[in-house]
């Protein structure tokens, strides 16, 4: 049986059914590079592309943090699902009948899963009650006011709640399930002064939140008529957590990665009505200021970012907030400001798209227009304000990288707010000093460096082997323990056991087996990615060989002559004489001559 009670069998027919690509291009941005692809990695912050897809090895590496899998890893990195999990979501797409793989990992993981048809029976009951003709009138009245037409409503799958205090919980208990989930979803909450639940969300069209899974996580809710809060969100649950989650992203995923642009609002409905007017690139944040964790998702996807915020004060608010989470992310951002009055969800159904691409176009970016705002703000105060705000400006300034940009943009300041140039050029550096900046982010080049100092011949032969230069009789030249680094004695003794009949080795399953091993799978996508050159490969596999056999003749002439001196030294006359003859024999050896009778070659 294979991991969490799933067959290799059937494991193996799910891999062979799925290109590694085509799922990784739906989380991550890719180019083509010679035989591979390339693109920003998702697993750490980096601006140029060191994240590697190999189609014809059906694996991929990073380069700059290490880490390397095949189709499974990846996605249980990238999703948090468990090993069962993916096989079984793979399967069902590719038509694969995947069997329950068991018990599951955890308390919180098995929550988890009985969450998911909880949510996605809320998700109906909602829906049902949109379409009935009493209890969701006002709903869809309101829902028509705001322009939302019938394909919009089944594509976002929006629903109404009741204005009852438990109306949910009926409905679910009937359909059996338990009080104790229902609350674990946030959909009741627990009577401060009597015993029971009652529903969290009461008179209010409702929106599923779905990850990129497709599973429905979590619900937000508009207010219908007078009330507060007007918005309201699940809480934070097993499934759920609202500073990673992204509104709409599972509908807008395959048009951001095709634009390699992303727009983000703030609400349900601006998303809505941009998805609506044909701008299936957007975006909504779910009550949260943007997070790291918001843009370690889009970088997955898109190199630039549109912010499209409400133009009143909060909203340059939460733009500016922006400036510290985007700086040197590789990412480029724009602000686009609405006219006065207008928010994303009334300017697009006004006007159209096309005017919002015309704004788009002459949008000021993230570093500049946080620029604009405090310049603005400075040119209309006294001239002590203009002065306290010079250390703001030059704060701005120095997220920039480029130094051509920011001399550039030192002299705009300079003449806006009339001040000398040199003056701020002076006050730069000592701005700097004094708060530091942020240290760089120092990509690791990997393991394989330290791993092989002083055994660069293993190294070679590793790679020589993953790239199928080894022959067969090379092959059987291999000892596992002539290896000195832990992870090439691990491959190689997985190489001889996929030899096939001719004593090549199945590079595929070799992979396969290597891939999840802490220490060994790093090492083997790396090096399988890696396009090295060697002039004579022949000759350096046996130059490779020869050192190995050397090091290793050497390893076992010195591991000898220490035994003979304990012989020695504890006076065990019979065995110091056995061990100088094998010491005699493998000095001999090492200079190509035959034993020619047995000196002692330790010194008294």
């Amino acid at each position: 049986m294979g991991r969490g009670l799933i067959s290799e069998d059937v494991i193996n027919q799910v891999k062979d059914r799925v290109d590694i690509a085509e799922v990784i291009g739906q989380h991550v941005s890719l180019t083509r590079a010679g035989q591979n692809l390339k693109g920003l990695c998702p697993f750490h912050q980096e601006k140029s592309p060191s994240f590697t897809v190999s189609p014809s090895r059906q694996i991929f590496h990073c380069f700059g943090c290490g880490a390397g899998g095949n189709v499974f890893t990846f996605l249980m990195r990238i999703t948090g699902a468990n090993f069962p999990e993916t096989v079984r979501e793979l399967g069902q797409k590719f038509g694969i009948d995947v069997p329950d793989s068991g018990p599951s990992a955890g308390p919180q993981a098995a929550q988890a899963i009985r969450l998911e048809p909880l949510n996605r029976a809320v998700t109906a009951w909602f829906r049902q009650n949109l379409q009935d003709g009493v209890t969701g009138a006002t709903a869809r009245d309101y829902l028509a006011n705001r322009g939302i037409d019938a394909g919009t409503i089944d594509r976002f799958d929006i629903g109404s709640a009741p204005a009852e205090w438990d109306g949910l919980i009926k409905a679910l208990s009937k359909q059996g399930f338990a009080q104790s989930d229902l609350a674990a979803a946030g959909l009741t909450v627990a009577r401060e002064h009597a015993s029971g639940a009652y529903d969290r969300f009461r008179a209010r069209v409702m929106f599923p939140i779905r990850d990129l899974r497709k599973r429905v996580v979590g619900f937000g809710g508009r207010i219908l008529g007078e009330g507060t809060p007007k918005y309201l969100n699940s809480p934070d649950t097993s499934l759920f957590k609202k500073g990673q989650t992204l509104y709409a992203l599972d509908l807008a995923r395959e048009a951001v990665a095709r634009l390699k642009t992303v727009i983000v609002v703030e609400g349900y409905f601006d998303a809505v009505a941009l998805h609506q007017a044909g701008l299936t690139h957007t975006v909504a944040t779910l009550g949260t200021a943007l997070t790291a964790e918001h843009i370690q998702v889009l970088r997955r996807f898109a190199s630039k970012v549109v912010l499209l915020f409400d133009p009143d004060q909060a909203g340059v608010r939460a733009a500016l907030r922006g400036l510290d989470l985007f700086v040197n992310s590789g990412i480029g951002v724009r602000v686009v400001t609405l006219p006065a009055g207008e928010d994303p969800d009334t300017y697009v159904r006004k006007e159209g798209p096309e005017a919002f691409a015309r704004l788009e176009e002459q949008s000021p970016s993230l570093l500049d227009f946080s620029l604009e705002h405090c310049l603005s703000s400075a040119e209309s105060g006294t001239i002590e304000g203009r002065i306290r705000s010079v250390d703001d400006v030059l704060r701005i300034l120095q997220k920039s990288e480029h130094p051509i940009e920011r001399e550039e943009r030192i002299r705009v300041v300079a003449e806006r707010l009339g001040i000398s140039q040199q003056r701020l050029i002076e006050r730069y550096p000592a701005l700097i000093q004094s708060e530091g900046r942020r240290p760089a982010i120092v990509q690791s080049p990997g393991a394989t460096p330290a791993m092989f100092k002083g055994a660069s011949e293993e190294r070679d032969l590793v790679y020589l082997l993953l790239h199928g230069h080894l022959t067969s009789a090379d092959m059987q030249r291999l000892r596992p323990e002539a290896f000195s680094v832990p992870a090439c004695q691990f491959l190689v003794e997985a190489a001889l056991k996929h030899r096939d009949r001719d004593g090549r080795v199945g590079l595929r399953a070799l992979l396969d087996e290597v891939v999840d091993h802490p220490d060994c799978g790093p090492l083997a996508t790396e090096l399988s990615m890696r396009e090295d050159h060697f002039d004579d490969v022949t000759a350096h596999v046996a130059g490779c060989l020869e050192t190995l056999d050397r090091k290793r003749a050497e390893a076992a002439l010195r591991e000898k002559i220490a035994q003979l001196k304990a012989a020695e030294r504890d006076g065990r006359a019979e065995d110091a004489q056995i061990l100088n003859a094998q010491v005699n024999e493998l000095r001999m050896h090492k200079a190509g001559r035959p034993p020619a009778g047995m000196l002692s070659f330790v010194k008294e």
